[in-house]
């Protein structure tokens, strides 16, 4: 399992052929030393990184220090669906699979034409669960967040097949089909 019990986890998406979900999850003891180690890997006058317009010299660099973190990311992918169906089935996988293990936070990477959307589906989610109480979530700008970018860079290696799927194993503790 990808999570554990009081985890905090960062979620993104990619979205080509199939829809992916990846879900980054830290213990919260972990998380501020984890957080600056990845903010260090940022260039000078770089806020984030952002894997699709990363050089591939700089993905693979990336993920080599990545793999070296306290980070366990789940991938979660829909294959065949429309967009809307392939995230609803996505999420409510990931809050099952948070409230199974205890989990505490959830942030998602804001997209503002899916937040109400997104707020519903968790929402339903949770209550299907009984653990409405037991998880804060929210949306946050990239940013705000470098969790969101290991579960970009994660995505984006997923949805780009081949090596890349390779260079991110160390990362990756699960792979869920929904749909």
């Amino acid at each position: 399992m990808a999570f554990e019990v009081g985890d905090h986890v960062f979620i993104d998406e990619s979205k080509s052929k199939s829809y992916y979900v990846a879900a980054a999850a830290i213990a919260p003891g972990s998380r501020s030393a984890t957080d600056r180690a990845i903010r260090a890997l940022t260039r000078p006058g770089q806020r984030r990184f952002h894997f699709k317009s990363e050089s591939d010299s700089s993905k693979r660099s990336l993920l080599s220090h990545l793999a070296l973190m306290d980070v366990r990311v789940a991938v979660y992918v829909a294959k065949g669906l429309p967009d809307k169906t392939a995230r609803t089935l996505c999420l409510e996988a990931v809050v099952s699979d948070l409230a199974q293990a205890g989990a505490s936070r959830l942030t998602l990477e804001r997209d503002q034409s899916l937040v109400a959307a997104d707020r519903r589906i968790i929402r339903d989610a949770l209550v299907e669960h009984d653990y409405v109480t037991k998880l804060n979530y929210e949306h946050a700008a990239p940013a705000d967040h470098s969790l969101l970018w290991v579960s970009d860079a994660v995505a984006w290696c997923h949805q780009a097949g081949g090596d890349w799927i390779r260079r991110s194993r160390p990362l990756v503790s699960s792979v869920r089909q929904v749909g």
